[in-house]
């Protein structure tokens, strides 16, 4: 008997822990494969097995090395540096550059009727007035004429700053050049420089030989009056004994002329006047007019035309009033 109440505990305590274990095992299932874990493709993408139902959380350097599925499928891209070369490269061999195809259109330096070719077939001659050094000897005011005047002077200057009129007459000569080259027209310059020594029949005489569709010599006036100012033309009377038989085309182009100057620059107008006193027209076969641009003895008409912006408005006046003339006439040399 004592040797079974020895017994029972030791069995009652083997019955109890078998009894622990079985509901232990109920909780806690076995383990039967191994998670399934993402792996890296053969193009380097994120894969997931097709077994796995869910998908795993990406680490941040599983995500950074991941390239997008739009990565995988677009063409190669080109950078804009790259796109920029190729284009010019294209452009190049297919074209010549602007540089190439502009035409020439410089200056050699104090040469006397020069050309420059345009494509509208209309001839434009000016005459940039005077020069640095005048000319004193004579020669006939007109075809056969007795009367004789200087051949050519040097012209008034800026009682302000001494500012020569050749050298104004040259800049607006210039612009105006320019302008007319890049709407079609040939342009002869009686001359390209102030080191020059040409008389005003030889410059009528460039116009002339031309045939040219207008002839228009730039020109600054002057006065014993500084408080005198304005735009002004000269040019032959219906009466001239030269070539009077010009007046009314003179008269179409000047008035042309002088309309769109002042339009362009808001000065006063000194009027169109008749004159037979000018060798340089009086030699004339062709349409012509001696522009008197403004004073140089008045202060602030001399400020304007040695104002860059101001000799651009007078440029584009005279050829807008070329424009006009000759918008109603065949051209003489097509």
């Amino acid at each position: 008997m004592k040797t079974m109440f020895r017994i029972l505990p030791a069995v009652l305590c083997a019955v109890l822990f078998l009894l622990s274990a079985a509901s232990c095992g109920r909780e806690t299932p076995a383990l039967t494969t191994a998670p399934a874990l993402p792996f890296i493709g053969p193009e380097g993408s994120f894969t997931e097995p097709s077994t796995q139902k869910e998908s795993t959380p990406q680490t941040a350097s599983q995500t950074a090395s991941q390239p997008s599925s739009q990565a995988e499928t677009a063409e190669p891209r080109t950078t804009q540096a790259q796109t920029a070369e190729s284009s010019a490269e294209e452009t190049s061999a297919e074209e010549p550059s602007s540089q190439e195809s502009a035409p020439d259109w410089s200056l050699p330096d104090n040469v006397t009727d020069f050309v420059t070719e345009g494509t509208n077939g209309y001839v434009i001659v000016i005459d940039p007035g005077h020069q640095e050094k005048g000319n004193s000897e004579q020669e006939p005011v007109g075809p056969g004429a007795t009367e004789t005047k200087a051949k050519v002077s040097s012209g008034t200057a800026s009682r302000f700053n001494n500012t020569p009129e050749y050298l104004v007459n040259m800049q607006v000569a210039l612009k105006l050049r320019q302008i007319l080259l890049d709407r079609g027209y040939t342009v002869i310059m009686t001359r390209t420089g102030n080191k020059v020594n040409i008389s005003n029949i030889e410059r009528a005489e460039i116009a002339n030989n031309a045939n040219a569709d207008a002839f228009v010599r730039i020109h600054c006036n002057g006065s014993d009056n500084a408080s005198v100012h304005g735009i002004g033309i000269y040019y032959q009377t219906p009466t001239n004994p030269y070539n009077g038989s010009l007046h009314d085309e003179a008269k179409a182009l000047n008035a042309a002329l002088l309309s769109h100057m002042l339009e362009k620059t808001g000065a006063r107008s000194d009027g169109l006047i008749e004159s037979d006193a000018y060798s340089g027209i009086n030699w004339c076969k062709v349409p012509a007019g001696l522009v008197e641009m403004g004073y140089m003895t008045n202060q602030e008409e001399d400020a304007l035309l040695q104002d860059t912006d101001y000799q651009q408005l007078l440029a584009l006046g005279m050829a807008d009033g070329i424009d006009e003339f000759l918008s109603t006439r065949a051209p003489k040399n097509p």
